[in-house]
């Protein structure tokens, strides 16, 4: 593995795991409050970065129109060629840049809004990605984060399956997330990049019904193989006990989100 593995499994996905991305990283309407803080309107150049396979990317072309114009930018060959065959189907106004970061590959104040969805937990340098995101943005820009804070992580399955779920997840997280804490980081990264008026709001929506387990599947089990501190077969009984939380209507599951906002003076 030629990089960490934090950066690595984004860097090269399996086929599958793109199946899986469609679904855990699509747009939906539930996404509304964390669009909101951008106040897009007709006519606005945006940069996403961190577009992943082009979903969200699409929905802020959308709302910024034929006037305006969207830039994605991803570390993986294949989001960029998936996304932008995407965005020839729809005729929309959308450029994507394969390109890893920081830094980014574009000059100075050249977005007036700049995006980064649950990124930042994975690059190299948060704090150098969020300077580079206020180097990018124009003056009086909005430059908005979303991420997780995966120290605040909740998934009860039931009392017996307390142990097991603090050990998998431990697991996962050990090797797949270069910063479980960047949520609460991100206020003091924003106000440290120069940007100003910075707001948070958290998020923190509870799943009850099993809508988080394309991830939980998909993601988080496989990060937890890989990292070889929890056996395959530990992990297997892991999905067991989420499968019988879900039918036996026992399955809850919180993942906080700090929607982070500031303006570039």
């Amino acid at each position: 593995m030629s990089e960490p593995y934090y950066k690595q499994h984004w860097i090269e996905i399996d086929p599958e795991r793109h199946a899986a991305y469609d679904q855990i990283l699509a747009y939906h309407p539930a996404m509304e409050p964390i669009l909101r803080p951008l106040e897009l309107r007709a006519g606005l150049n945006v940069l996403d970065v961190g577009s992943g396979p082009g979903h969200t990317t699409l929905e802020l072309a959308r709302r910024v129109g034929p006037s305006g114009k969207v830039t994605g930018v991803d570390i993986n060959a294949e989001f960029v060629a998936r996304a932008s065959a995407r965005a020839h189907e729809q005729k929309a106004n959308v450029e994507f840049v394969h390109s890893a970061f920081p830094p980014l590959p574009f000059p100075d104040r050249s977005f007036e809004r700049v995006f980064c969805k649950n990124v930042l937990e994975y690059v190299d340098s948060a704090p150098a990605t969020v300077a580079e995101m206020a180097r990018v943005a124009a003056d009086g820009g909005i430059v908005v984060a979303i991420d997780s804070d995966w120290d605040m992580l909740a998934l009860d399955l039931g009392p017996e399956s307390s142990e097991q779920i603090e050990r998998v997840l431990a697991a996962a997280k050990s090797i797949a997330i270069k910063e479980p804490k960047i949520g609460r980081r991100l206020y003091g990264i924003f106000r440290a990049a120069g940007l100003a008026d910075v707001s948070v709001e958290i998020m923190a929506g509870a799943d009850t019904v099993g809508r988080s387990l394309p991830m939980l599947k998909s993601s988080l089990s496989r990060y937890a193989r890989d990292s070889g501190r929890v056996s395959s077969a530990e992990v297997e009984r892991w999905l067991g006990a989420i499968d019988q939380a879900v039918s036996s209507g026992r399955f809850f599951f919180a993942l906080p989100q700090f929607v982070v906002r500031g303006i570039k003076p």
